[in-house]
């Protein structure tokens, strides 16, 4: 063995040591561990990889991101649950986030190593650029953000009105690195003691400004002198599996049914002013039909029957008013059956459904929506809400619309088309508005939702959203997506309420305060007083520029490390052929 062979395997093994217990001390952070407070240490064994003096090649790099895609295996288990096809995702997913690991060691190796910034200072931008990162690319995934290991501390998390999620996980990993500074290995001039002392201070000062600011926050939370809109969110309890059966439509309609007869039973003298049912639970869905669809004849005669076509015998009618006629019919016919529902519970009644629309001139003849129908009292359609972001690989195929072809390769049955944008509903003298499902995990889409219905002057009460979560049998995601739902309160100051297949249905106000939850995986009715918020936040203005600033930094550090490293590799070609070198 060569005297340099033996040093450089020893230090690779050591890397693979540190990337390793990271990706368990992370994880264990997170749900379903939920040792929330290691997230302030947490990251030092990766913060321990900025340090140590890195082999050259490809091993040590390897090394990290394979403990990133450990830790993120681990993290997102529940995603292998749905269906065997997911486990393939599970797998892809997990690759795909553990670069972000490798892209935060190297880019905090390059900023202190490289520029002379301090790792107390390089570290938290270089974390908040790759957070920031993958909550845009790809659609963005922002699930296990290390700021929602915080959410109880309802103090701390008011940074997110400014800073969003991300500026409360920057908030942990300064600390975190200022623990790093502190315990690296001291040196004697007075340049490293200086160094050390700011780390302190800053590990120190940022959390406190944090908690400083979230006090002074909390004292601006509205009281509860308006009266309160009063929600009834009913969760049911379906695993919900990828695959058609014929009986589920009814069995889950009566489930829901009892569900919500039984809680109106239990208050007969006090109606609530809106309830809500989750995400498609109401399976039969409702049908739009274009006036330029032609339907077959043999449709026409069954839905008009033997009784029109009788009377239109002594009194024809032309084809095109068959036609409108028959639309008309089959149209009305998924409308009354949800009508009814209505009447019957006697309130306002915002409900999960897909949506269709047969239009020829759309690709594949059709358009599919995952939406929110609001009916009053009476029955009568008062708003409806399709889901604009529908999630990539889950619900749609990118360019599925122009080749449906390649949902012949997936699971899906078709893929969703996205909604043209929110929608104010007027309840009881308050405003809301609808979200569905993963759109709690997109701090801009969300945002989006508030900021545009405000400008239209119907800025939104009280969020409502409707997940179905059933694909996910009780697992750790319950828990994630509910830290989601948290955050976005916080950050665009309005309350929030979540009717959740198998779990968590939530009522959550403008502080980010878990007033109720349900169960997991088991049925409940939550009887929510929504009290409006509509505190203006700095994070409604101006969003995520400020972290979009610390991807800038990680963005240059790349774009730096790659003009050098081509100009290395310039300099070693020119070396090996002899020709002059420039620059």
């Amino acid at each position: 063995m060569s005297p340099v062979t033996e040093p450089t395997r020893d230090a690779v093994g050591g890397i693979w040591t540190l990337a390793a217990l990271g990706a368990i001390t992370m994880f264990l952070a997170q749900p379903p561990a939920d040792l929330w407070p290691l997230a302030w240490v947490a990251p030092l064994p990766w913060l321990a990889l900025v340090r140590r003096p890195m082999p050259a090649g490809r091993k040590a790099w390897v090394a990290i991101w394979a403990g990133g895609c450990l830790h993120w295996l681990l993290a997102l288990h529940w995603l292998r649950l749905p269906h065997p096809a997911t486990a393939l995702g599970w797998l892809a997913l997990s690759a795909y986030l553990a670069c972000y690991v490798v892209l935060f060691v190297w880019t905090t190796r390059r900023l202190v190593h490289r520029a002379g910034w301090p790792l107390v200072v390089a570290a938290p931008i270089a974390w908040m650029g790759c957070e920031q990162l993958r909550g845009w690319v790809l659609g963005g995934f922002t699930f296990a953000g290390l700021g929602h290991t915080q959410w109880r501390w309802t103090t701390l998390i008011q940074l997110a009105d400014a800073f969003g999620a991300v500026g409360v996980g920057g908030v942990v990993l300064a600390f975190a690195a200022g623990l790093a500074e502190a315990w690296a290995p001291r040196g004697r001039r007075a340049e490293d003691r200086g160094r050390r002392s700011l780390a302190v201070a800053l590990a120190a000062g940022v959390p406190l400004a944090a908690i400083a600011y979230g006090t002074w926050r909390l004292a601006t939370a509205p009281a509860d002198g308006d009266r309160p809109l009063d929600v009834l969110l009913v969760q049911g309890s379906i695993d919900t599996e990828l695959k058609h059966d014929p009986d589920a439509a009814g069995d889950v309609a009566r489930h829901y049914d009892d569900l919500t007869a039984a809680a109106l039973r239990m208050t007969p003298e006090s109606k609530p002013d809106l309830v809500v049912w989750p995400e498609t639970m109401w399976r039969w869905g409702l049908l739009t039909i274009a006036p330029e669809e032609v339907l077959p004849e043999a449709v026409v005669s069954e839905t008009l029957g033997e009784a029109h076509d009788a009377h239109a015998a002594h009194t024809p009618i032309d084809a095109a008013a068959r036609q409108a006629r028959c639309r008309a019919r089959l149209e009305a016919q998924r409308l009354d059956a949800l009508a009814a529902f209505a009447r019957r519970y006697a309130a306002p009644w915002l409900v999960g459904l897909d949506r269709q629309e047969i239009d020829p001139r759309a690709p594949g003849g059709g358009r599919h929506y995952n939406s929110a129908l609001l009916l009053d009292a009476s029955g009568t359609p008062r708003g409806c809400y399709d889901k604009m972001h529908p999630v990539l690989f889950g619900e749609r195929i990118p360019l599925g619309e122009t080749f449906p072809w390649l949902y012949r390769l997936t699971p899906l049955p078709a893929g969703l088309t996205p909604g043209r944008g929110p929608v104010a509903m007027e309840v009881a003298g308050r405003t809301i508005a609808a979200n569905i499902c993963y759109e709690t995990a997109l701090p801009e889409a969300v945002r989006s939702l508030v900021s545009d219905l405000a400008r239209a002057g119907s800025r939104p009460d009280v969020i409502v959203n409707l997940t179905n979560d059933g694909w996910f049998w009780g697992s750790s995601e319950l828990d994630m997506h509910l830290a989601c739902g948290i955050f976005r309160a916080v950050e665009v100051r309005t309350p929030l309420v979540i009717a959740a297949n198998t779990g968590f249905s939530a009522w959550i106000d403008g502080s980010g305060r878990l007033l109720a939850r349900g169960p997991r995986r088991a049925t409940a009715t939550l009887r929510a007083a929504v009290v409006p918020d509509g505190r203006p936040s700095p994070w409604l203005w101006w969003g995520s520029v400020p972290t979009g600033g610390c991807v800038a930094v990680v963005v240059a550090a790349a774009v730096g490390g790659l003009v050098e490293w081509k100009a290395r590799a310039a300099r070693s070609s020119a070396a090996l052929t002899g020709l002059p070198i420039h620059g």
